[in-house]
């Protein structure tokens, strides 16, 4: 590649499933590989500092395009304002002749698609068939793109996870820990995890659920307080890195009961730590996880079949041994940096190759130009 042009990366520094894709590609060696500049469109905090975030990155990427520094761009986008944001700087780039790739996160993007109008859902259509190419999270997401937009270039790119070593399952404590990492609200179904754990617990008392996310923290602990949960439930606040590696490693069973999704990196860790699932067959989770054979799917607002399969888990270790088993090995297969970082690579090889074929044109006719001149 033609080191004087960069790969430009466009996303948030907001803590969740965005930020931890962009940090695994940068911990895994993509950033340095493909010359990749990332540039923050976005972060966590009030809307002053939102507005000069976005501010900056435009005048940052325009000059890049106006001296020519750029080959590709790579939007990650979510849904609403962001959507709109990251469209901004593909429209940019393409007065450029710059291509972009549009990077499909957001797990409510269908809901989003359906709320505009007539015009705005004529503007989001051409979007996805102006863009280089789409990625996507999952094959239920491709065919949604193409059925609004059926001539765009769409490619499905999973969510991977590194694969850590395997974790020892053998107990020294009579008590189950329950983990649940998301953002806290509804769409993650946390206000349904509640009740059915506060069921569950009058039968198991050895159940102990932690709550790690950003989002409705309060509004979450208010709920804990009035279920008489306080002995039984930890509202953590966002917890990343090393606490969340700590986390994930001394759970039980993780469970993620929401109502919409793209495919989420936290179900990803946890299967690939031999972790037991219970989550719903929404977005790209049932082209994971298989009900009853490498986790458990329920349907979105089951409060009875959630305590249920809290009960029945929490008091069967060797079924929680089996699914466990079963969901490492299907991660390690379909959803490890070794399948899904070759993927990315041949969407930026195709681009990369064209910049580097039009470079290398170019240079073989000024040598052909150069010796014409010489022999006149």
């Amino acid at each position: 590649m033609n080191m004087d042009k960069k790969i430009v990366m466009l996303s948030t520094l907001a803590p969740g499933g965005m930020f931890s894709v962009t940090e695994g590609y940068r911990r895994d060696g993509v950033f340095e590989r493909w010359n990749i500049d990332f540039i923050a469109t976005h972060l966590y905090g009030p809307i002053p500092e939102k507005i000069r975030e976005f501010v900056k990155a435009f005048f940052h990427v325009f000059m890049l395009l106006l001296q020519g520094r750029v080959a590709l761009l790579h939007c990650h986008v979510s849904m609403g304002l962001s959507f709109w944001r990251k469209s901004v700087f593909l429209m940019l780039g393409r007065c450029f002749g710059v291509p972009g790739i549009l990077h499909l996160h957001g797990s409510e993007t269908k809901e989003f698609y359906n709320s505009l109008s007539t015009f705005t859902k004529r503007l989001a259509s051409h979007q996805f068939t102006a863009a280089a190419t789409v990625l996507v999270l999952s094959d239920s997401w491709r065919s949604f793109v193409l059925e609004v937009a059926p001539k765009a270039n769409v490619v499905v790119l999973p969510n991977y996870v590194e694969i850590p070593e395997p974790v020892s399952r053998t107990k020294h404590s009579p008590n189950i820990n329950v983990l649940f990492l998301g953002v806290l609200g509804e769409r993650k179904g946390v206000y349904d995890l509640l009740p059915a754990f506060a069921a569950a617990v009058k039968n198991m008392p050895q159940l102990f659920l932690r709550i790690g996310g950003n989002g409705e923290v309060e509004k979450t602990r208010a709920l804990v307080h009035k279920l008489g949960l306080e002995t039984h439930v930890e509202c953590l606040g966002w917890v990343g890195g090393n606490a969340k590696n700590e986390l994930l490693r001394e759970a039980d069973i993780f469970v993620l009961p929401s109502y919409n999704e793209g495919l989420p990196v936290s179900i990803l860790e946890a299967m690939s730590l031999g972790i037991p699932v219970i989550t719903t067959p929404v977005g790209g989770i049932p082209e994971v996880v298989k009900d009853h054979v490498n986790g458990f799917l329920i349907s979105p607002g089951d409060i009875p079949a959630l305590q249920n399969l809290l009960e029945q888990l929490g008091s069967d270790p060797a079924m929680r041994d089996l699914i466990g088993s079963a969901a490492r090995l299907s991660i390690q297969g379909q959803y490890s940096k070794e399948i899904i970082l070759p993927k990315l690579s041949a969407v930026y090889e195709k681009y990369v190759s064209a910049l580097y074929q039009e470079n290398t044109d170019t240079n073989n006719q000024e040598n052909t130009n150069t010796a014409c001149t010489t022999k006149q």
